[in-house]
């Protein structure tokens, strides 16, 4: 839907990746402790010749059971807080009433489409609450090739924007 709704007239779809996804989330509910690396060891652990210290995590690290759960929980407060609304029966989805921007979120990968002048403003209140790297034009999406492109309808012969998938290189 996101798609189709970029290929409107007027409208673009851009993506980009937030970094280092699950650790931008707090890690909650029961504690954890970890150990860390000797070469991550502060001096003062080495000076006091400790064993094995151990840490509480903080951050929802890659490989913590439930980082992914306090990622996604992370991701959406911030959304709503900004305007977001979730698109009912379409996990994932929001739409933003007041740009008209349809937003997709999957783990960390976002696409955004609407109109070409409020994108730069969407992107501004995602950026707010989570990191992100460059914001470019929709290319390769979870491992798809998203080629959009002007053709002419052959149903009624008028210019249509559209958009094709390529997943060759995937299915390689």
């Amino acid at each position: 839907c996101g798609d189709f709704y970029g290929c409107v007239p007027g409208h673009v779809i851009e993506c980009a990746d937030a970094e280092q996804a699950y650790a931008q989330a707090k890690l909650k509910g029961t504690p954890t402790w970890i150990r860390l690396p000797k070469d991550r060891w502060p001096q003062e652990w080495i000076d006091k010749k400790m064993k094995d210290p151990v840490v509480p995590l903080h951050l929802a690290l890659y490989g913590h059971p439930d980082a992914g759960g306090h990622w996604e929980r992370h991701c959406e407060s911030h959304l709503l807080s900004v305007g977001f609304t979730p698109v009912k029966e379409w996990r994932s989805c929001y739409w933003h009433e007041e740009l008209k921007l349809f937003l997709v979120v999957y783990v960390d990968d976002f696409k955004l489409a609407g109109p070409k002048e409020n994108l730069a403003k969407g992107w501004e209140k995602i950026k707010a609450g989570v990191t992100l790297g460059d914001v470019e034009p929709v290319g390769l999406y979870l491992g798809c090739k998203h080629h959009v492109f002007d053709a002419v309808s052959p149903y009624t012969g008028l210019p249509v924007r559209a958009i094709e998938y390529d997943m060759e290189d995937f299915l390689g």
